[in-house]
C-alpha cells in the first residue's frame, strides 16, 4: 500500500461512519494555511458564494483559490498546464471528459472507500467515476435533460398535458408542425432530425441510444468499447433503432415532418413560440427565461419509451478530481472530500438551481417549487456514458446524422461507421 492510500485510509477512517454518510464534513487541522488551486466550469461568482458558506468560511487552514475555465477549453489547458509543472491542485469535470484526463488525476482506492458505500451515497451515473482500480471523482451534482414545452401552444390545440411517451409524438406533429403555402416549415413540434441547428443533437441521440437499451460505450474485457452497434440479442440494434427515430423527423415525405436545415437553432426556435417543446438541459432554465421573458412555457420530465420498465434522462454529471500532479495530495483530497459532503451539496445546489448527485438530498423532494422537483426526479434518472473525446464524438455523431438526412447512408451503415469510429478513436 502506498504512502497515499495510507494517508487516504486514516482520512476515511474518521469520515465515514456509515454508507449515508460517505464524505462527511471535514473539520480543519491546526496549523498553517495551506494553498489549494482548483479548475472548473462552475461560474467564479457560483463558487464564491459555495465558499463563503458557513463549510468553509470557518476553515482558516485552508486558502482556495478557484480559476473559472470554458468546458471547451478546459482539458486541453489541463494538459498544458501539467506539462509546465503547474496544474492545480483540484479540477471539476464531467462524466464525457473522465476518459481522456484519468491518466492525470489520482485514484482513491477501495481500501480507503468502499465500492457499496460509493454506490449507497451517490446516484447510479456516479458509477461513471469509478473502475476497478478505484474512484477518478467525486459527483457534485447533475444536469440533467428535460422537456421545456409551451403551455400556450398546447392550450390552443387542447393539450392538458406534455409528452410522457415518445410514440405520442406522431400525433402531436400533426397539431404543431405547420407549413406556409410554399411548403416551408413554419412551426414544429419539436427540434429532432439534424445536428447543424440542434447543439444538443449527440445528447438527445445519447438520450434515446440510452432508453433503447444500449451504454453507447462499455467495459469489455476490461477495456472500452463502442457498443452502439451492439444489437445485445435483439432484431434491431437499439443504437439504429434511436438513430433512425431521430433522423425521421427531417424526412419531407413523412407525416410527421418538423425540422430542417434552414430553421434557425432549436433553443431559438421555442422562445420565439415556434417550437411546442425543446429538449433541453436543467442549466438552460434561466437562459430560456432571460432569451423570452413573456414566454409561457413549463418544464417535465423527458418522454419515454412505452415499452421500457426504466425511465431515463441522459445528465451531465459533475465531480471533483484531484490532480495527479498536486503537491498537497492529502489537503486537496480532504477538501474534495468537504465539497461532496451533504451541507457544501446541498448549498450548491441551491447556489446554481441544479440537483445534487447526493441521494440524501434527492430524496428530500423540495415543497412548492414543481420545476425543482422535476429536476430532483431526473436527476435520480440519469445515465451518461464514458466518452473518449468530446470534441470528437460530437462530430461522430454529427456526420452519422447528416449522412442519414441528407442520403448518402443508410441508418445500418451510418451507424457502424460511427462505431468504428468510436473504437479507432479508443484506441488512440
Amino acid at each position: 500500500m502506498s504512502k497515499f492510500q495510507i494517508i487516504l485510509l486514516a482520512v476515511f477512517a474518521v469520515a465515514i461512519v456509515a454508507s449515508v454518510a460517505v464524505f462527511s464534513l471535514y473539520r480543519g487541522s491546526s496549523g498553517s494555511s495551506v494553498a489549494l488551486t482548483v479548475w472548473g466550469d462552475i461560474p467564479s461568482n457560483d463558487f464564491s458564494l459555495l465558499l463563503n458558506t458557513p463549510t468553509f468560511s470557518g476553515d482558516s487552514t485552508l486558502s482556495v483559490s478557484y480559476v473559472e475555465k470554458s468546458i471547451e477549453t478546459i482539458e486541453t489547458e489541463f494538459t498544458e498546464a501539467l506539462a509546465r509543472g503547474t496544474g492545480p491542485d483540484l479540477i471539476i469535470i464531467t462524466q464525457d471528459n473522465l476518459w481522456s484526463n484519468k491518466p492525470k488525476l489520482a485514484v482513491i482506492p477501495y481500501a480507503s472507500v468502499s465500492e457499496q458505500s460509493f454506490k449507497a451515497a451517490f446516484v447510479d451515473e456516479g458509477e461513471l467515476f469509478f473502475d476497478q482500480s478505484g474512484i477518478y471523482a467525486l459527483p457534485l451534482s447533475l444536469d440533467p435533460l428535460v422537456l421545456y414545452y409551451n403551455k400556450d401552444t398546447l392550450a390552443a390545440t387542447g393539450q392538458s398535458q406534455p409528452l410522457k411517451y415518445w410514440d405520442e409524438i406522431y400525433a402531436a406533429a400533426t397539431n404543431f408542425s405547420k407549413m406556409d403555402p410554399a411548403g416551408n416549415l413554419v412551426s414544429s413540434v419539436m427540434a429532432l432530425g439534424e445536428a447543424h441547428n440542434i447543439s444538443h443533437a449527440k445528447d438527445i441521440l445519447s438520450l434515446l441510444m440510452l432508453q433503447a437499451g444500449t451504454p453507447i460505450t462499455g467495459i469489455v474485457n476490461q477495456e472500452l468499447r463502442s457498443q452502439i452497434a451492439d444489437n445485445f440479442q435483439l432484431i434491431v440494434s437499439p443504437g439504429e433503432a434511436a438513430l433512425n427515430f431521430f433522423t425521421q423527423f427531417s424526412n419531407p415525405a413523412k407525416s410527421f415532418y418538423s425540422w430542417n436545415r434552414s430553421l434557425t437553432d432549436a433553443r431559438t426556435h421555442f422562445t420565439s413560440g415556434d417550437s411546442a417543446y425543446y429538449l433541453g438541459f436543467a442549466s438552460e432554465l434561466k437562459v430560456l427565461k432571460n432569451m423570452n421573458p413573456n414566454l409561457n412555457f413549463g418544464v417535465s420530465s423527458v418522454p419515454q419509451s412505452r415499452v421500457s420498465s426504466k425511465i431515463i434522462t441522459f445528465g451531465r454529471l459533475r465531480g471533483v478530481a484531484i490532480s495527479r500532479s498536486s503537491k498537497n495530495l492529502t489537503t486537496a483530497f480532504t477538501f474534495a472530500a468537504k465539497l461532496a459532503s451533504k451541507d457544501s451539496a446541498l448549498s450548491l445546489s441551491e447556489i446554481m438551481y441544479l440537483p445534487s448527485a447526493r441521494r440524501d438530498l434527492l430524496s428530500l423532494k423540495p415543497s412548492g417549487d414543481a420545476t425543482l422537483s422535476v429536476f430532483y426526479d431526473s436527476a435520480i434518472q440519469s445515465r451518461g456514458w464514458l466518452d473518449p473525446d468530446s470534441s470528437v464524438t460530437d462530430v461522430i455523431f454529427r456526420e452519422a446524422i447528416e449522412s442519414i438526412t441528407s442520403g448518402r447512408a443508410r441508418t445500418t451503415g451510418a451507424l457502424n461507421k460511427a462505431n468504428s469510429e468510436i473504437n479507432a478513436l479508443i484506441k488512440q
